[in-house]
């Protein structure tokens, strides 16, 4: 290939997977998928149909942005199966496949082809690694449960859920034990992936008549590694489908790792059979980061950007950037960045105008963040909360958290109802309303709690807990 083309080539390869992530590029593009320019022409050649379908289906729309961008024209692309792979039809020609085509379906009472989906290859290069996670007061439980789950996968540990909130280290962890597993454990067997991909590739199997293949690739493991499980909310078969896998392998002895935003007793639309399995494992929540937590993270990625930073401004952006590392990591960037385009030195005042436009410290937490700040105001717990109870202290918390919710997040009243306990809609608006009455009237809310029985304004008792939202300085 002319040099000049294998250069654009390339380039055409690193656009996809900026565009699609590593670990899809991995699966899907950098084993024996094959690029070949040809002016405005981009041939793409699979190993097999089900690797073409798969690519045409879900990636087309990425590859034509990634070659455009390159070539600087509108591309076309074809994708087809390898000569060497591909049985001849009765016309001699190879199976090509343009513009995303929908998966061939097996027709009644015949056999189409071999019932099984290619191998997928041992993974390797996954981005986390465990000796590059920074351990703080915040996560010290969840990398000492993950370091004992490496030495001894399907012993120590079996089945472990991590959850937290985005940006605090999940899947850095869970990126780590695969690594970590590869070179401790060569023999292992092992898959990786987002509970997206594992919906989609379901999805496929199902709809391509391979679900036993499909089966026996995520059955057969020693160690399965899910990030984001909360993603199969909603979606039964692919839950049912999930919770037989998780059998199969435990019967097996072996291990499942998964994370999820959240407790899995939190995540709405679960099935109570995979709530029960999930409730089975080791679960360890990582919290938001502290002062000092902050200050290593943003000191490790300094050194690995070749910079030096001064402490007065490694302390200012820890102080100012509080709610999670990718955060902190955005703002270290940025301030990297404009530095090199403007020629400014880095320096307390370039950190100010970042950190401000940046917004990070003033915007409110998640709604499980909400529930369990209310949940400490009056003195309950975020169980009872969700729960039925009518207890006037547990219902006027639940009131605050519904309202707060609402106003605080982008949260529907079907949405806030399935979090906090599958409350009917109608009840969440009746709440948020008994709350915007007592603001309206300046009414006194009234409760029991440890501390004995509270009576505050409803205009405070808000002001208080949306203080509580605002990241205060170093801890």
């Amino acid at each position: 290939m002319n040099p000049a083309v294998s250069e654009t080539v390339c380039a055409i390869r690193d656009k996809v997977a900026d565009l699609i992530g590593p670990n899809r590029y991995r699966t899907w593009f950098a084993g024996s998928t094959e690029f070949q320019l040809d002016g405005e022409l981009l041939d793409v050649t699979v190993a097999n149909a089900f690797v073409g379908n798969w690519i045409s289906a879900n990636y087309m729309p990425h590859l034509v942005d990634a070659a455009r961008e390159v070539i600087g024209a509108e591309p076309r692309i074809v994708v087809h199966v390898s000569k060497e792979a591909t049985e001849p039809r009765g016309d001699g020609a190879p199976v090509e496949q343009k513009d995303a085509p929908p998966a061939p379906q097996p027709k009644e009472g015949k056999e189409a082809g071999p019932r099984r989906l290619p191998r997928t290859p041992q993974q390797t290069a996954l981005r986390g690694e465990l000796e590059s996670f920074v351990v703080g007061p915040s996560n010290e439980l969840a990398y000492s449960v993950v370091s004992a789950l490496v030495e001894a996968p399907g012993k120590a540990f079996k089945h472990l859920v991590v959850h937290g909130g985005c940006g605090l280290g999940k899947t850095h962890l869970l990126q780590g034990i695969c690594n970590a597993v590869q070179r401790r454990h060569p023999g292992f067997e092992w898959r990786y992936l987002s509970g997206e991909e594992f919906t989609n590739e379901f999805v496929y199997a199902v709809k391509a008549g391979r679900v036993d293949a499909f089966r026996a690739r995520f059955r057969n493991v020693d160690l399965l590694v899910i990030d984001d499980i909360h993603f199969l909310a909603n979606k039964k078969a692919t839950q049912e489908e999930f919770l037989h896998t998780f059998n199969a392998i435990d019967a097996c002895g072996k291990a499942v790792v998964l994370s999820s935003d959240r407790h899995p007793r939190s995540i709405s639309e679960l099935s109570e059979p995979l709530i029960s399995r999930l409730v089975a494992a080791m679960i360890v929540e990582i919290d938001p980061p502290d002062f000092a937590t902050r200050r290593e993270i943003l000191r490790r990625r300094a050194a690995r950007m070749l910079c030096e930073l001064p402490d007065e401004l490694l302390e200012y952006l820890a102080q100012r950037i509080t709610r999670n590392v990718r955060e902190l990591e955005g703002a270290l960037y940025k301030i990297g960045a404009v530095a090199s385009l403007t020629k400014q030195p880095i320096g307390l005042d370039l950190a100010r105008r970042v950190v401000e436009d940046y917004g990070g410290a003033s915007r409110p937490p998640g709604p499980e963040e909400i529930e369990r700040i209310v949940a400490e105001y009056f003195g309950v717990t975020s169980d009872a909360i969700r729960s039925r109870s009518r207890d006037r202290s547990v219902s006027l918390a639940r009131a605050t958290a519904m309202f707060l919710i609402r106003r605080n997040t982008r949260m529907s009243f079907p949405e806030i109802g399935r979090l906090l306990g599958n409350k009917q809609h109608s009840t969440v608006i009746m709440a948020t309303r008994r709350i915007d009455d007592a603001l309206k009237d300046d009414q006194m809310l009234i409760w029991r709690s440890p501390r004995g029985v509270q009576e505050i304004p409803a205009r405070q008792v808000i002001e208080d807990l949306e203080r509580e939202f605002t990241p205060r300085g170093g801890e």
